[in-house]
């Protein structure tokens, strides 16, 4: 029996790499004798980080991209200054034809696009060639029915092909705990329907998210379970320790519409984002806390930390001590390590929220999308989210303060809500392996 495992994974995001990890935890734990591999979007990271087989899922995978032609260009370097000259009269009095730069870009744009088709065909065939034998693959949550980051040609349409690949070589195919949204083209949703026509099975991790494909006219079942990394089995927290430190408040920021990382724009968001955090820090030094910063994404959230701290009163020493710590972490289990050392949490990452919930720690979510405060609402914690568009110092620190009230109590209604969210999810698991039974 061959088990294969599909997600957008391998960009260094703590949050993707668990829900991998979750999956093959079970997979192991239900099938011990089964073949595992992957299927991801950078398949040397996911062999390394979790020692099974894995085969890429788009034929762009590692490659830079192509050097633009050079028609139109500055000529090479070494020129000598007479054909520069000439080659530059000649430029302009190309561009000065009405029409032409359009058309050139359009030339390019078909090249492209003609080279691209048997590059595809040739990708596909041994992406066939790699799922072939696979009795069942498994995609693993994420938010990866939107066509938000990367149009309808990144996650729609790498959906689509590998479903139809699978229709190819008889593999069955489950969609697991998924958020959707945002759909905007016709396009993407094209994609997206079909493609969950085409599933055994699917299921969505939040009401927003079933909601988004109900709409889309997809008929069957649309059973809403909880998200993936809820049933990752890691040891308990430790117990209470004696208060004989000062309690620390993790901070978890992320490039939240900026456009380094974002696909859109908006400094009236990012800007006040970046600066209430800073402030916010500063307060709760002033208020005897240590702070410790943290990410989730290893390679966007850092230099956010940076900017944050950069905009703080307080440099990383208060009177002679270290009350600002932002070391980096590497790995899941560092991560896990921090969370239990912190007191209270305040989140942005979705996953950064999670993670804090599983390792029953009081935790405040600045929500930049709604699937957040369906989150905090899935726990009973829905008054400890705060939208980003509403976000002030002064919200921030009545919200944390009311958290301190209930940061024990909260955190036992949470734990009462895990132990319901683990069994829907054992249940989902039941369903997807009983796939295998019809397997011939």
């Amino acid at each position: 029996m061959r088990i294969g495992v599909f997600g957008h994974v391998g960009n260094q995001n703590l949050g993707d790499e668990a829900l991998i990890a979750a999956v093959l935890q079970n997979v192991r734990r239900r099938c011990p004798d089964a073949e595992l591999c992957s299927f991801t979007a950078h398949p040397e990271d996911t062999e390394q980080r979790h020692r099974i087989p894995a085969f890429p899922i788009c034929r762009t995978n590692g490659r830079r991209a192509a050097a633009p032609p050079p028609a139109l260009a500055d000529p090479p370097s070494g020129e000598g200054s007479a054909p520069a000259s000439a080659w530059a009269r000649l430029r302009a009095q190309l561009r000065s034809i009405p029409l032409l730069p359009v058309l050139v870009r359009a030339a390019r744009h078909v090249g492209r696009a003609a080279l691209a088709v048997p590059l595809e065909l040739a990708f596909l065939a041994r992406s066939y060639r790699n799922l072939r034998g696979t009795d069942l693959l498994l995609v693993a949550g994420s938010q990866q029915l939107n066509d938000y980051w990367g149009g309808p040609w990144g996650f729609p349409f790498t959906l689509f092909k590998w479903s139809l690949l699978a229709r190819a070589t008889g593999t069955k195919v489950a969609f697991l705990s998924l958020g959707a949204g945002p759909l905007q083209t016709p396009l993407g949703k094209f994609f997206i329907k079909q493609t969950l026509r085409l599933a055994h099975y699917r299921s969505y991790r939040d009401d927003d998210a079933r909601q988004c494909i109900v709409g889309l006219g997809v008929p069957g079942e649309h059973p809403m379970v909880p998200d993936l990394v809820f049933s990752l089995h890691v040891p308990p927290p430790p117990g209470p320790t004696a208060p004989a430190r000062r309690r620390v408040v993790g901070i978890n920021p992320m490039p939240v519409f900026d456009d380094t990382y974002w696909p859109e724009n908006d400094p009236r968001v990012y800007g006040p984002y970046v600066r209430s955090l800073a402030s916010f820090a500063d307060w709760l030094v002033e208020r005897g806390y240590d702070v410790r910063f943290f990410a989730t994404q290893l390679l966007a959230d850092d230099p956010v930390i940076d900017e944050v701290r950069s905009f703080m009163r307080r440099g990383p020493t208060f009177r002679g001590e270290e009350r600002v710590i932002a070391r980096r972490i590497g790995s899941f289990e560092e991560l896990v390590a921090v969370i239990d050392a912190l007191d209270f949490v305040v989140a942005t990452r979705y996953h950064g929220t999670l993670f804090t919930l599983i390792r029953r720690k009081p935790v405040l979510s600045i929500a930049y999308q709604r699937k957040s405060i369906e989150l905090m609402r899935q726990v009973g914690q829905g008054e400890n989210a705060i939208d980003i568009g509403q976000l002030t110092l002064p919200a921030l620190q009545q919200r944390f303060v009311a958290l301190e009230d209930c940061g024990a109590q909260s955190a036992e209604a949470v734990q009462r809500r895990l132990l319901a969210m683990r069994q829907a999810l054992e249940v989902q698991y039941d369903r997807v392996f009983a796939l295998l039974d019809s397997v011939g």
